[in-house]
């Protein structure tokens, strides 16, 4: 008896996680047709339609999914700041020489920037359309990537490594410098990503007086 309760609680839990995950993908799918329609035709010029008609579905298929064309455009730009938020996964800003920290941090920043260049565009641009309650967490997450960055900033003041004279000021400017990057990077263009994060990189040590 005890076997096939444990057989049928493996059952069930196999197909809530296989249900799931289709769930996920179909989301999934939602998001990346309505990224492409936002950043070419703009948010208030796409509509729940046109998203459902590229996807060949209902649009109770996609009220399913998300609450609303602007809960669609909410996860886009969560998920775009949280991606620009992961550049400090494994790092200790209060740990490690400070220039060496910073310097890898701007790397991984600009990286991650390139990589969601079409949902950054529609950050700068689209954010506005949400209602202050629902920026709440993606402003959050904004202050965290800036906070992170003055802290460093801070910490090579007090070692000697930097010399600026406002840390938070600072760590804005740097924040803007890499954001806008989505607004000239070509992916074809003479620089690779790579070699763009150097570079900028070297410029901001630079311009905060790093040796």
């Amino acid at each position: 008896m005890a076997q096939k309760k444990n057989r049928a609680a493996g059952a069930a839990k196999a197909k809530n996680g296989i249900r799931n995950k289709l769930f996920d993908f179909k989301r999934e799918q939602i998001l990346e047709v309505a990224e492409r329609f936002f950043y070419h035709r703009g948010y208030q010029a796409t509509t729940v339609d046109a998203i459902a008609e590229e996807l060949g579905v209902t649009k109770p298929f996609i009220y399913y999914h998300f609450e609303n064309k602007r809960d669609i455009l909410l996860h886009l730009l969560e998920r775009t700041m949280s991606r620009s938020l992961s550049v400090f996964d494994g790092v200790d800003v209060e740990k490690g020489p400070p220039v060496e920290i910073l310097k890898e941090l701007v790397q991984r920043f600009v990286l991650a920037v390139i990589e969601t260049r079409v949902s950054t565009a529609m950050f700068w641009r689209d954010e506005k359309d949400l209602p202050i309650n629902d920026k709440e967490n993606i402003r959050k997450m904004k202050r965290d990537i800036d906070g992170g960055l003055a802290r460093i900033i801070e910490r090579g003041i007090e070692s000697g490594c930097f010399k600026v004279n406002d840390p938070k000021m600072v760590s804005i400017c740097i924040a803007g410098m890499i954001s806008w990057i989505y607004t000239w990077y070509q992916s074809d263009g003479r620089c690779t990503p790579d070699e763009i994060a150097a570079r900028m990189s070297e410029y901001i040590l630079n311009m905060v007086g790093a040796h």
